[in-house]
């Protein structure tokens, strides 16, 4: 099958969220770890439901950013996500809860509670609002990136299609397509500038309603890094500039 010919139907919310409950309320009454696993099951199916639609919106939009259809449901999944989110953490919070989890854990893995525990960290219903707010700035910041038409060597490019040029092995096409690059940011400084802007704001903003000193614990939270943090990545950036950065200057 096509991408093209994949089906779009816009998520009802509010059917998505009487199932959440329907499927929880089972999941907690549940009285064995085979029970528990059957509703896991609907639940992921459900979820992947979901997000099947969110990707669909996501790249048809992203393809053609002129598109009013998808531009109104990508405004449409800017707003509902957020919300669905609240449902995802019930789950997981269960999930890790659940008196059969060491059953469970050998079904699924530990990796899974891991990633529960992680992802109950970086969300409230307290944030709701914010992040609807994120989602509609990032999806500005993507529209106007997308909107780039930049004549080059006889043809419009977008940015990406710029990428080619700055790789050239001719140094006079690398730097006319750099400079390209650079004009159209300049130009669009003042939007760009406003969008990471109001970006920092309402990710700090998150991050102290959630409990963090900064955003930068909630952003590797938010990433599922289960495996290491932010200090052992200061510690290796310290590590490249003690050791990799003198190796490489020697070299040059």
């Amino acid at each position: 099958m096509k991408f093209s010919e994949y089906r779009y139907e816009r998520p009802d919310v509010k059917h998505i969220e009487q199932r959440y409950k329907e499927l929880l309320n089972a999941f907690n009454a549940a009285q064995s770890a085979d029970e528990q696993n059957r509703i896991i099951e609907a639940i992921n199916k459900l979820r992947s439901e979901v997000e099947t639609q969110v990707e669909i919106v996501g790249i048809r939009h992203s393809i053609d950013t002129n598109d009013q259809f998808y531009k109104a449901e990508q405004d449409y999944m800017d707003e509902i996500l957020p919300i669905i989110q609240e449902y995802k953490t019930d789950y997981y919070r269960a999930l890790v809860n659940s008196a059969f989890r060491e059953q469970l854990e050998k079904q699924w893995g530990s990796q899974l509670f891991r990633l529960a525990e992680l992802s109950l960290k970086t969300f409230s219903p307290e944030i709701i609002e914010d992040l609807q707010q994120e989602n509609k700035l990032s999806t500005e910041y993507s529209q106007l990136i997308a909107s780039a038409k930049i004549p080059f060597e006889g043809e419009e490019r977008t940015l990406a299609q710029l990428t080619p040029f700055e790789l050239s092995t001719d140094r006079g096409v690398r730097r006319a397509a750099g400079e390209a690059r650079y004009q159209f940011m300049a130009e669009h400084e003042e939007q760009l500038d406003r969008i990471y802007d109001e970006l920092v704001k309402v990710r700090t903003k998150m991050a102290k309603k959630l409990g963090y000193s900064n955003f930068i614990e909630l952003g590797y939270a938010r990433m599922s890094r289960t495996d290491y943090n932010a200090e052992m990545v200061q510690n290796f950036r310290t590590q490249v500039l003690e050791h990799i950065v003198p190796a490489a200057t020697k070299l040059k």
